[in-house]
């Protein structure tokens, strides 16, 4: 990259809601970032990751978030902080990640003067997806709130997928002037390469991997339900599940799966897992059943790999999965679908291998991470310039 193109400002801030998000979703873009000369402070929670953006060489700033909380004592503490951050730091360019940090960040710029804002919206979340009465109520007071922030002035929002971008262009939240997709944070294609199986020789496939928190928007509950179907009927598989479990989700497994949870050789809860390349070339088939995503980082990695890929039909998903195509696209909270789908699978091992091939063929053309990183730090170029 040529950094003869780029003006240097002095200072650029970029924000999430934890050291998380950061390390395991923009590393790369960060030292790109980097790269091109600018000086960068990250500013999150603290949390185990922190310390491997600190090894790294990052200029790490502690906010103080909660991030599921809706207490307004403690947003109005984490506001406060952020404010006094801004105040000290006095950015050229922030970069905010996630719904908290981007309305939080726009607030904290406008009062330290920062003159230019990019908002990256990575998903709807709770307040737009839920239908619950809570969200709706919270729905009608931060609308309002909504549009000021997202129409603030030298100020862009970015999206991962264009129905989200759609869906608050025509709330009036945002404006077709202001808006960008970039999709997804991209992915490594050299470090996710493709598996080297040969399809010809396997009469059946018998590895599913779940990769994902197990939380019931990621439809794990219509994913059991669809195995419990296939496993009545005698076919022989396992479900792998990578990812955090919630507590409230594991008692209610307890108490209504008991029998699957007994039986450990197709049920398998391997938790956070540090590396998920591992697992993906040990698996068959990644399945995602989610009610929506901002746009699933582990379906392009699974894609990357060439792993036939089981998802739904929704935003965020469909954007990596055409079906038929590079994948199969099932309705959501569906387990007899997802349960057909899987069948088909598990007897035509060609036919998978046929849309894994396809799927890194769409990761190469639209996901690939230097693609991804340029494609953003030339906003960085255009707001600066």
């Amino acid at each position: 990259m040529d950094n003869k193109l780029f003006k240097r400002p002095k200072k650029i801030i970029l924000v999430a809601n934890s050291s998380w998000y950061f390390y395991n979703f923009r590393l790369q873009l960060l030292k790109d970032i980097r790269e091109i000369g600018y000086e960068i402070y990250l500013i999150a929670p603290k949390d185990k990751y922190t310390v491997k953006l600190i090894d790294n060489k990052f200029k790490f700033i502690e906010w103080n978030l909660k991030r599921l909380s809706i207490n307004p004592i403690n947003e109005l503490i984490s506001l406060m902080a952020l404010i006094r951050i801004y105040l000290n730091l006095k950015p050229d360019l922030s970069h905010h990640f996630t719904i908290k940090s981007c309305i939080y960040g726009t607030i904290a710029a406008k009062i330290s003067n920062t003159i230019f804002v990019i908002n990256a919206i990575t998903g709807l979340g709770y307040v737009f997806l839920s239908k619950n009465k809570s969200a709706s109520f919270l729905r009608f007071f931060l609308r309002p709130l909504y549009r000021l922030i997202f129409k603030a002035r030298r100020s862009i929002v970015i999206f991962q997928n264009s129905k989200d971008l759609e869906e608050l262009n025509k709330l009036g939240i945002t404006s077709t002037k202001n808006s960008n997709l970039i999709s997804s944070s991209g992915v490594d294609i050299n470090y996710f390469y493709p598996l080297k199986k040969n399809y010809s020789n396997i009469k059946k496939l018998s590895k599913f991997l779940f990769p994902s928190r197990v939380i019931r928007e990621k439809g794990f509950f219509e994913l059991i339900e669809a195995c419990i179907i296939l496993w009545d009927k005698g076919l022989n598989f396992e479900l792998q599940i990578a990812g955090d479990i919630d507590k409230k989700i594991y008692k209610i497994l307890k108490k209504e799966y008991s029998r699957e949870l007994k039986n450990n050789n197709r049920l398998i809860f391997h938790g956070e897992v540090n590396n998920i390349r591992d697992l993906y070339s040990k698996c068959d088939i990644v399945i995602l059943p989610s009610w929506r995503e901002g746009l699933s980082k582990s379906l392009i990695e699974a894609a990357s790999m060439e792993i036939p890929i089981i998802t739904t039909d929704v935003p965020g998903c469909t954007d990596v999965i055409d079906h038929g195509i590079n994948g199969l696209i099932v309705p959501p909270k569906d387990s007899d679908s997802i349960a057909l789908a899987m069948e088909l699978l598990i007897h035509n091992p060609l036919f998978a291998e046929k849309l894994g091939k396809a799927a890194r063929i769409k990761v190469i053309d639209n996901f690939e991470m230097n693609l991804i990183n340029n494609t953003t730090i030339y906003q960085y170029k255009r707001l600066l310039n």
